[in-house]
């Protein structure tokens, strides 16, 4: 149902296998917003994978949120890809128009018991996940409703249950990763959630495994902020008894301080990078090498990204998106530009051009020095496109005046009985000889005529700007700077910076005065941790950053001094520690640490080990020692000196290394934490 269109570049079809499937990627937006540049750096990869070996790449629109569908938010997107360079196969798909699919099913899984219908109402819901907020849990549905039987009437007379996916409550949901590795996570941690509302629409999780399974999608390339989504989308396959495709989760792009792009940092639609002067090449060569790489090889054209491309050359870690490092290869692309596609782009931006081609074409060698993005371009030519009289900037016209104004009376007369060739060759002879006449030198003569003509102080040289600007134009210029015909734009002035105010503003970190006999480790909140995503620090050896899911909304993102004890291998997503959480975030090596993974060591620091969680811990839940009480400080707010300086000196594992404070035994509900060799050793 969805022909392939023709592609625009090359593809590598040699890597392909006559007994594997072709090669489907898709690219699969929520139309809530533009195409931002994570989107459109995901929609790439999925383009260039797909093109490289010789398969089709997929648009899907997912839109089966209706409250927060915005149409004027797909014409963003589509327009946004357009303008990159990331043409699609076929027709864009709209996952509201499958939602009968969808629903078909659910309801085969039903049958095949597979899924149940729930139906405890939100009041009972909001209930249970009040409780578990209470005790610093994780929520997790129960299964009230799991083995009710298939003819069962709700004695509440619910009559719009939801559908719920059977998960797995033993075992582990694995798969390797073809950018991350392997990731297992625990099946107890992952919940039966709602594959179908009680109005009969389905869930995102339910709508994208069913639409990726009848698109035919072999790769699904996303971004790692999905990671949490793989495992329970894996179980609606296995429900299914679909293969499920493989699957490989790029790395987040980060601003220049380490956090992840939002607006701050210019993480604004393809749109709108197009109306600042961007070239879609100069942004694809630059997109492509966020987070992978060829070698040493910076830049390249798209036919060469297609020929390379493979998630072996894509990196774990984050990359920094770097406005300086765009606008360098921005100017590259656009000295290779050819003059007509140039002055097209430019016209696009600025029409005011339209009636100066001829001018644009003599003068673009002179401009593209200049110019590192195409607004920056029409800036320079500036000259070209004034009309008269020009305005002039105040340090110009000042150079106009006096022994300038001198110069430019006898530049007209000059040229008024000049009839040789207008060229910069024939220009420059000329100029020299007026200035040796007058016993000026050369720079006497062109600041004066640099300011009439252009009305700056700096501006190509000035034989090509008479040569492009033209005869009569030059004439015309310095009359008016002669006769005073200019306005004269004034420097702006620089305000003088105002003392910042001094606030008095509370201590953060500190404990509360009411709070001044609470036992100091309850002041802490240490929670039991599953590792999501880990990479090396691209700035330090020593240092594993991490993803760290603790129940919160989001993985909380935490640097580790871990690198010279745990390998790869070992320090990898699925498994459990016990993070500090409620820290305030510390720069590491310009990463920013959101809390703190504990560890046991030796008084030499030679060797150290993990605190790990008991088996069956539960994700989120707290780190408790019975008989304290207290509630831990709020989120973010605790400096290390002042909390930590009071616990970690009693912090230690007792000679069966388990982990205690004063004594205390640091418990989940699961049982005591431990250091698996690491006896009556220190904790930190």
């Amino acid at each position: 149902r969805h022909a392939p269109s023709r592609p625009d570049f090359p593809s590598n079809r040699a890597e392909g296998s006559m007994s594997s499937p072709p090669v489907v990627t898709r690219f699969a937006p929520s139309p809530t917003g533009y195409l931002h540049i994570g989107g459109a750096r995901t929609a790439l990869f999925c383009f260039l994978y797909a093109r490289h070996f010789g398969g089709q790449f997929k648009l899907r629109i997912e839109d089966t949120d209706a409250e927060r569908h915005n149409e004027d938010a797909v014409n963003a997107i589509c327009q946004g890809m357009e303008w990159l360079g990331v043409k699609h196969d076929g027709d864009i798909v709209r996952q509201s128009m499958n939602k009968t699919r969808h629903q078909e099913v659910a309801q085969q899984l039903i049958a095949d018991g597979k899924a149940y219908k729930c139906y405890c109402s939100k009041e009972r819901l909001d209930g249970l996940r009040a409780e578990a907020e209470k005790n610093k849990l994780p929520f997790r549905y129960p299964g009230t409703c799991r083995d009710l039987p298939a003819d069962h009437v709700d004695p509440g007379g619910c009559t719009d249950p939801v559908v719920r996916i059977k998960a797995p409550t033993e075992g582990n949901t694995a798969w390797d990763d073809e950018v991350q590795g392997t990731i297992s996570v625990p099946n107890k941690d992952i919940d039966d959630l709602i594959i179908l509302r009680g109005d009969g629409s389905p869930t995102y999780l339910l709508a994208v495994v069913v639409d990726d399974h009848d698109m035919q999608i072999t790769n699904v390339i996303r971004g790692s902020d999905h990671i949490s989504n793989t495992p329970r989308q894996m179980v609606i396959y296995e429900a299914a008894g679909w293969k499920h495709p493989k699957f490989g989760h790029i790395p987040l792009i980060h601003g220049a301080d380490g956090q992840k792009l939002s607006k701050r940092h210019g993480a604004i639609g393809c749109e709108q990078y197009e109306s600042m002067g961007y070239l879609p090449e100069a942004m694809r060569n630059y997109l492509s090498r966020l987070s992978w790489a060829h070698g040493n090889d910076e830049i390249f054209s798209t036919e060469q990204a297609i020929e390379w491309f493979t998630l072996d050359g894509c990196s774990k870690s984050p990359s920094c998106f770097d406005f300086d490092k765009l606008k360098d290869l921005n100017a590259h692309y656009i000295k290779e530009c050819g003059k007509d596609r140039l002055f097209d782009l430019v016209k696009k931006l600025r029409p005011d051009v339209a009636p100066f081609k001829a001018q644009f074409d003599m003068a673009v060698d002179m401009l593209k020095p200049r110019a590192k993005t195409l607004l920056e371009y029409r800036e320079a030519a500036d000259f070209i496109c004034a009309k008269r009289p020009l305005v002039l900037e105040e340090k110009a016209a000042k150079g106009c005046t006096g022994g300038g104004k001198d110069v430019l009376v006898g530049i007209v007369e000059l040229l008024q009985g000049y009839s040789g060739d207008w060229t910069p060759e024939a220009l420059e002879p000329l100029v020299v000889k007026f200035a040796e006449d007058k016993g000026l030198k050369l720079g006497q003569v062109a600041q004066p005529m640099r300011g009439a003509l252009t009305g700056t102080t700096a501006s190509p040289g000035i034989y090509e700007v008479m040569w492009v600007v033209g005869k009569e134009e030059v004439i015309g210029r310095c009359q008016d700077a002669v006769d005073g015909k200019n306005e004269i734009k004034a420097a702006p002035k620089k305000e003088p910076k105002e003392a910042p105010k001094k606030e008095d503003k509370p201590k953060k970190g500190n404990p509360a005065p009411a709070n001044a006999d609470q036992p100091e480790y309850t002041k802490l909140e240490i929670k039991v941790g599953l590792l999501t995503r880990t990479w090396h620090h691209p700035e330090s050896d020593k240092l594993w950053c991490e993803e760290i899911d603790v129940g919160e909304e989001k993985p909380r993102e935490v640097a580790s001094g871990l690198r010279a004890f745990y390998t790869e291998e070992d320090f990898k997503a699925g498994r459990k520690v016990c993070v500090v959480t409620n820290l305030k975030p510390a720069k590491m090596a310009g990463f920013e640490s959101c809390g703190m993974v504990l560890c046991a060591a030796n008084a030499e620091h030679t060797k150290v080990e993990l605190l790990e969680p008991p088996e069956g811990a539960k994700v989120g839940e707290r780190v408790v020692i019975d008989g304290l009480e207290g509630e831990p400080m709020q989120p973010n707010q605790v400096a290390k000196k002042s909390i930590l300086k009071y616990v970690l000196p009693d912090l230690k594992t007792d000679a069966a290394g388990v982990a205690t404070w004063k004594g205390g035994v640091m418990k989940t509900s699961a049982g005591p934490c431990k250091a698996p060799t690491m006896f009556d050793s220190p904790i930190g």
